[in-house]
């Protein structure tokens, strides 16, 4: 999750379910919309996309079709509830209002172990993407170099870091756009190299659409959804919109635009490179440009994923540290991770609760480095699933609260799409249980939630030492 106001430094206190006042309401809608769209797009797609390629083939687009409306129904969900309760709680936030404190509870620590997960992959995708340049330095090495970094960044803070990742958001959109361009160019005629591989509009729909038939599909889309989770950070930033009532506009346009460059670029791939020699090891996007022979754009376009990545993993850090202090203050985490430090006002304790957490996981890719990725996003997902769930159960709860209010435009065809993704995203849960990696990121994402229920009962008990 990215922050985009101000500068990006020490975490401060966010108190879950305050109010938003109005003086800090600043954000025009197109800030919005970069904050939204450049804050999704990460590793998650870069790299994460060739498994759900492999697994789905060209039906692959269906996949992102399908996450786009999940997606929008979720982001439906959130923009109804920011309308009439704005709150920097956000998810936890409402889930505590409308289904109690025990949801309240569950979602706002699976949100942070989801962020825990994603830092995590998107330091293992950034080993991975440097490796392309030095393949003998271990994944291990590698990706701890980047989460100290990203770790050292939240401990000192960044002036004008939040600038920064603006600008981040637009290289990564024209990233996606100048793979676009550049495949249509080739589609149409212009070449550079005679050896290089032509993309044929035909090749596209060459062989099944279903290779795997439908339960291909549908194990695909547990990846695809881990290319959309990042939509929390569209609904931490509306909260901060200078005019609540273009809310709307603003998720039809980020939905619109991610979903468009997703499927636009995914074509991409698929015209250049046969769906079952796409790999899983490299960008698919970087192995396609590489297929036209265009090896300084490769290059090019590795360095900007690898930007990206870090980016995406610098946010994540500063937002999991917030999110583990509001638990903390509200006595749902150990009295330790509130500890702040007098000169820089930095919450340490919980900086170095998400430092640990991240180096458990970064110590799984040194016992597993040739899976250690694709585990990370399928325990992430189950979790992003379990969040969404809990998130479209909250709006049912508070349309039977407060029927007179009318709901987001996002969430169109409520309440009857509203159920139809529930009942999607617990089908589609299920079917990822049928693929070996992602059954085992599921039994990890299982394991730690019976965790989490114990310590709610201990919490309750206990108190952590807080009155």
């Amino acid at each position: 999750m990215n922050r985009v106001k101000g500068h990006y430094g020490p975490t401060n206190r966010m108190n879950t379910g305050k109010q938003v006042q109005s003086d800090k309401q600043s954000m025009s809608i197109w800030e919005l919309i970069l904050v939204g769209v450049g804050g999704i797009i990460g590793a998650g797609y870069f790299l994460g996309s060739g498994s759900p390629i492999r697994t789905a083939g060209p039906s692959v687009l269906l996949a992102f079709l399908v996450g786009g409306f999940i997606t929008t129904q979720t982001v439906g969900a959130l923009n109804t509830l920011a309308t009439y309760h704005p709150s920097e709680g956000a998810f936890k936030a409402y889930a505590d209002m409308y289904l109690g404190r025990f949801t309240g509870y569950m979602q706002g620590w699976t949100y942070y172990l989801t962020s825990i997960l994603t830092i995590s992959s998107e330091a293992v995708a950034s080993a991975i993407f440097v490796r392309l340049w030095v393949p003998s330095v271990p994944i291990w090495v590698l990706s701890s170099v980047f989460a100290a970094i990203v770790i050292l960044i939240n401990a000192f803070g960044v002036k004008n870091f939040g600038l920064v990742e603006s600008f981040m958001s637009v290289i990564k959109i024209a990233a996606l756009v100048g793979f676009i361009v550049v495949v249509g160019l080739f589609l149409f005629g212009w070449h550079v190299q005679s050896t290089g591989t032509t993309p044929k509009l035909g090749s596209l729909f060459s062989g099944s659409f279903f290779p795997h038939g439908f339960g291909g599909l549908g194990q695909s889309m547990l990846i695809v959804i881990f290319a959309y989770a990042g939509i929390g950070v569209f609904g931490t930033a509306a909260v901060e919109l200078k005019h609540p009532k273009r809310l709307d506009m603003g998720g039809f346009t980020t939905m619109g635009l991610l979903t468009g460059l997703y499927l636009l670029s995914i074509a991409g791939v698929l015209l250049i490179l046969p769906w079952s020699k796409v790999s899983t090891q490299i960008s698919p996007f970087v192995q396609a440009i590489q297929a036209l022979h265009l090896g300084v754009l490769a290059d090019i376009l590795n360095a900007v994923i690898l930007v990206a990545s870090f980016s995406v993993m610098a946010g994540s850090v500063f937002s999991a540290n917030q999110i583990l202090a509001s638990l903390g203050h509200g006595g749902e985490a150990p009295k330790f991770t509130v500890k702040t430090s007098k000169k820089r006002h930095t919450h340490y304790g919980a900086l170095i609760t998400t430092a640990v957490g991240i180096a458990i996981f970064i110590a799984v890719s040194y016992v597993l480095p040739s899976s250690v990725y694709n585990l990370l996003i399928s325990s992430s997902s189950f979790f992003t699933f379990f969040n969404w769930f809990i998130m479209l159960s909250t709006l049912i709860a508070w349309r039977r609260k407060e029927p007179q209010n009318g709901v987001s435009k996002l969430s169109f065809g409520q309440p009857f799409t509203t159920w139809l993704t529930m009942v999607l995203i617990v089908v589609l849960a299920g079917y990822a249980l049928f693929e070996r990696d992602q059954r085992l990121g599921f039994y990890v994402s299982l394991g730690m939630s019976i965790l989490l229920v114990v310590g709610y009962f201990f919490s309750r008990k206990r108190k952590f030492g807080l009155s």
